[in-house]
């Protein structure tokens, strides 16, 4: 993932807007690509990029017209796709996780979700509960034909078949703040780089307080 934008000076080329976005955008893809849950979308971040970037291609057309910038559309081109790589790739390990956990995610975190994200997720559930239904439920018996209960018969709220993330799950992340003490007496001071269970500081990834590495 740090690969993906080349050096602070190379994102400089850019411009001071589109390189602070890129760098937003960059932890948002790792905060993402790490955490076990579907976050917050990032949505007017998303929308800044996206904006910048068809800016930014603009001035490198412009470029073409004159062979004394050629250097310079080279090496912005190549930012340019780098950023455009990185957007893709945020958006897509977000699909991955709404395909990994429909249901779940349907259920507890349609607010974290774009308007095409939801779509979608509404979509691949409605298709996954076709296939299953035409394949394998038609022919359970009827206590047994959910795909969010394992038995209608045991009058259970509780959806029991629905895949969710592991929140339990170790990450590493940096604290930008102090955030004083967890429950059970970790202190956690700015500049701290530790291992520790997603669960514990989940809120304060919500809130930007950590970063995840």
């Amino acid at each position: 993932v740090e690969d993906a934008f080349g050096t602070d000076a190379d994102l400089g080329a850019l411009g001071r807007g589109l390189a602070n976005d890129a760098e937003l955008l960059r932890q948002a893809w790792i905060n993402e690509s790490l955490s076990p849950e579907i976050l917050e979308y990032q949505s007017e971040l998303v929308d800044r990029v996206r904006s910048l970037i068809s800016n930014q291609e603009e001035i490198v057309e412009a470029y073409e017209q004159d062979p004394a910038q050629a250097l310079t559309r080279m090496i912005r081109f190549a930012e340019l796709n780098r950023i455009k790589f990185c957007l893709r790739s945020y958006l897509r390990k977000r699909l991955l996780k709404i395909e990994a956990f429909a249901i779940h995610i349907f259920l507890n975190l349609t607010a974290r979700l774009s308007p095409e994200e939801l779509e979608f997720a509404q979509g691949y559930i409605d298709a996954e509960n076709k296939l299953f239904e035409d394949s394998v439920l038609q022919f359970m018996p009827r206590d047994y034909d959910s795909l969010i209960h394992q038995s209608e018969a045991m009058q259970s709220d509780v959806p029991d078949m629905i895949p969710e993330p592991d929140l339990d799950k170790a990450v590493f992340c940096h604290v930008t703040e102090d955030l004083g003490h967890l429950e059970g007496g970790l202190e956690l001071a700015e500049g701290d780089i530790l291992a520790i269970r997603y669960a514990l500081v989940k809120d304060f990834l919500l809130q930007d307080r950590i970063k995840l590495l």
